[in-house]
């Protein structure tokens, strides 16, 4: 007796689709003011001022208000020496009781004159110098104002999708090849 089995296996079929996860986050919206700092500047050049008018006054060299005030005062010594000589003079001529001779000493006394020299240096003050000058400077400061908007993060998901089907469905075939059957029972 022979007999053939045929025999197919089942097979199936897996499709798959993974899994998206898509991420959008847009950009927070900005506003930005800038608000710019002020700088005030005020300011003097420097000056130097020298004044040397001491060191000519001393050198002679005067205004015609101080020349004319010197001189004055100059003349009236004079005057007031010679006014004094001319007094001491004239109480020695008065003089007649010591018996001297008067005229005689002060004719002697009047060509003898004493001269009298000296060096000195000029001019003995410094000059007057000063400086005029400044610079002030004043800050504001400014700032920056930041607004920011944010947005909402938009996600989409896909989910994953498995398929499973049978791809080849199982069979078994018996056959019976020949002619005897034994059909005792």
């Amino acid at each position: 007796m022979n007999i053939v089995i045929n025999q197919t296996f089942g097979r199936i079929g897996i499709d798959t689709t993974p899994a998206q996860i898509s991420i959008q986050s847009p950009k927070a919206d900005l506003e930005i003011e800038q608000i710019p700092a002020k700088m005030e500047i005020d300011k003097k050049l420097p000056q130097v001022h020298i004044d040397q008018y001491q060191c000519f006054y001393e050198a002679g060299l005067k205004n015609i208000f101080d020349l004319v005030h010197d001189e004055a005062e100059r003349s009236k010594k004079i005057a007031l020496d010679a006014i004094g000589k001319i007094a001491e003079d004239g109480d020695i001529l008065a003089s007649i009781e010591t018996h001297q001779d008067a005229i005689v000493s002060l004719s002697e006394e009047a060509l003898i004159q004493d001269i009298d020299f000296n060096v000195d240096l000029m001019p003995k003050s410094r000059p007057k110098i000063w400086f005029e000058g400044y610079l002030k400077i004043n800050w504001e400061l400014g700032g920056v104002e930041i607004k920011a908007i944010p947005h909402k993060v938009v996600i989409s998901a896909t989910p994953a999708h498995v398929e499973i089907y049978l791809r080849q469905y199982p069979s078994i075939k018996i056959e019976y090849i020949g002619n005897h059957v034994d059909k005792r029972i």
